[in-house]
């Protein structure tokens, strides 16, 4: 039993890497999601700003853009949430989750900033970490009931 116990973990893990792999890649060098090396920084520190513009603009953006940047930001983090508890030793909770995934954004826009492969987006820190306590409430509907049952 505990030998699949950790065979899982194993699994879990790689998973883990491979969905950082995916997001580094989607961050940072993904030519389709506008990732170029600008000449300037750019960054919104107001929070629902790109989401109303997006919003607002949407017949000449098109739906596909808000569509990726509201969908897309949150539905990038669920992984996130839902493979953390797998791989950590520790007991995870919601607001352990929320933490982690705002930590993990910080770090990915803030280097999008520096780098200037991206913006510095409230918007995203705000998204994204919805869908890493999503992905968490995912695990929990999906596997917590049955891991607390071993």
């Amino acid at each position: 039993m505990k030998e699949k116990k950790e065979t899982w973990r194993i699994v879990a893990i790689l998973a883990f890497l491979a969905y950082l792999l995916l997001l580094a890649y989607l961050l940072f060098f993904s030519s389709t999601y506008g990732r170029t090396i600008e000449m300037g920084y750019r960054y919104n520190l107001t929070p629902f700003l790109e989401i109303r513009r997006g919003l607002k603009h949407i017949e000449t953006v098109g739906y596909r853009y808000v569509l990726v940047n509201i969908a897309g930001n949150v539905v990038a983090f669920m992984p996130f949430g839902f493979l953390l508890p797998l791989i950590t030793e520790r007991k995870m909770n919601t607001i352990k989750v929320f933490f982690f995934s705002l930590l993990l954004t910080i770090c990915a826009e803030s280097l999008q900033l520096v780098s200037r492969t991206g913006a510095f987006d409230v918007d995203d820190l705000i998204l994204n970490t919805i869908g890493g306590a999503l992905g968490y409430w995912c695990y929990v509907l999906l596997l917590g009931r049955r891991r607390k049952k071993r």
